[in-house]
């Protein structure tokens, strides 16, 4: 039976070992594992809040990559599509037969048997993801989930283990990894070129959705009709089809933003939310469309959406004094566009940026791209590339975006070193300005830095 842990690994004797133990797709599998009675070591290049969060729940991490690291009771190992295949552990546990399974196939083998919900798009799983959560949970449909980000709802962590028969995960489209997911309702926010490691061009990327629709079968779709991209999957395809957007039956008017949170109306429902970002419009959407084709009464579920808490690092507000401070997670061009564009209304003061790209590939592709986005700023701090599973290009760094945005009206400073940053803010910062690290790397710390220093 699909769904069961003791098929997949039975032997709860032997230790789970995981590679890159402190990704958002690798901590929650791997504390689903643990609170399951299996045992559990990984290791990973830095310490982080996940990696202690694993530690407390009975974890034993080694920082670093080494052989040594894959223990003669290791009867299993998890590795991402980011781990190569000269990894030592990999090539360790490949040498003693080991069972080695991706991140992906043993998300699919838990989930696939349920009632699955996955939610996929290049930008707006995580918050798609978790407000479907929130309300089937609140409406005591006692879902298990995996989810790209904590939740405060969820006790900090990034899934919930439940004992029924309904499942909501959110499906990246990295490396092709939601293509072993087989979902009864399928959303998809979204398709635009990114991961360009992976995808060779834009049709590729939408080939991958064509084969991720083909996996739902007769199952339901909850898209977003304005999207051209996704138009191209879903032409021809029949199916029961939920859309929404522009050239839709389910039309969203009425929006109205507020420094607290959006509301807005889809068809005759009124439907308000206590995050902010225009973007969060169209997660919301498919949130609420997603609830009522599995039943539940558009009460609960807009209760629900009334009391979404928002994900950790999604525009998180950090600060709110003299002056505001986010932590947001975005790292493609329309991401930083929309998140920085849901400031225009409510901004008194400045808008300040710090940014930090992630991979060079991504840096290489869409450089042009960012520096556009990012002139919403009035001032814009670049941090050094985020490598993250990439080793350096030449000739790709911040810089790249700095010579462009120099071009326009923002003001842009180019750092060598990322610690100064908590000294320029706190000689820059006037009251009524607001502050934004952004990026999918160690930015968020130089975020907690500032916040830390900012209450003194």
């Amino acid at each position: 039976m699909k769904g069961s842990i003791k098929n997949i690994i039975p032997d709860k004797k032997k230790t789970v070992h995981f590679i890159g133990i402190g990704g958002i797709g690798m901590c929650g599998l791997a504390e689903y594992l643990l609170v399951k009675g299996y045992r559990v070591s990984g290791s990973d290049i830095t310490r982080t809040a996940i990696t202690d969060r694993l530690v407390k729940k009975g974890a034993r991490i080694k920082f670093g990559h080494s052989a040594s690291n894959v223990g003669r009771n290791t009867g299993f190992v998890v590795y991402t599509s980011a781990v190569k295949q000269d990894n030592p552990e990999l090539k360790t546990a490949v040498e003693r037969n080991i069972k080695t399974v991706k991140r992906a196939a043993l998300l699919g083998e838990l989930v696939n048997g349920k009632i699955l919900i996955a939610v996929s798009g290049t930008h707006g799983k995580t918050s798609t993801t978790s407000m479907i959560a929130k309300i089937l949970i609140d409406a005591k449909l006692d879902p298990t989930v995996f989810v790209g980000g904590n939740l405060d709802f969820l006790g900090g962590a990034a899934y919930r283990i439940g004992k029924s028969k309904y499942a909501v995960v959110e499906a990246d489209e990295y490396d092709r990894s939601f293509l072993t997911l087989k979902p009864k309702v399928a959303v998809i926010n979204n398709i635009e070129l990114d991961h360009t490691d992976i995808y060779r061009d834009e049709e590729d990327i939408i080939e991958a959705f064509r084969k991720f629709a083909d996996n739902t079968g007769e199952g339901y779709f909850v898209v977003n009709w304005s999207d051209r991209n996704i138009r191209k999957v879903m032409k021809g395809r029949i199916c029961r089809r939920a859309d929404f957007g522009r050239g839709s039956l389910n039309r969203i008017t009425g929006i109205r933003t507020k420094p607290d949170g959006i509301s807005f109306r889809l068809n005759d429902i009124h439907i308000k939310l206590g995050v902010i970002g225009g973007h969060n419009i169209y997660n919301a959407t498919a949130a609420f469309i997603a609830g009522s084709i599995i039943g539940i009464k558009a009460s609960s579920i807009l209760k629900s959406l009334e009391s979404y808490p928002g994900v950790k690092r999604r525009l998180e507000l950090k600060h709110r004094g003299d002056f505001s401070v986010y932590d947001d997670y975005a790292h493609h061009p329309t991401e930083v566009a929309s998140s920085l564009g849901s400031f225009g209304r409510i901004n008194k003061g400045r808008l300040i940026v710090v940014y930090q790209p992630h991979t060079f590939t991504r840096t290489k592709e869409f450089y042009r791209e960012f520096a556009k986005s990012l002139e919403t700023a009035d001032i814009v701090y670049l941090m050094p590339v985020y490598p993250a599973r990439e080793i350096p290009i030449k000739g790709v760094t911040s810089k790249l975006i700095y010579d462009r945005i120099r071009k326009s009206k923002a003001e842009a400073v180019l750092l060598k070193k990322p610690e100064d940053i908590t000294d320029l803010l706190k000689k820059q910062v006037k009251k009524g300005d607001t502050v934004v690290f952004q990026g999918a790397g160690d930015v968020t710390n130089y975020c907690a830095k500032f916040v830390k220093e900012a209450g003194k």
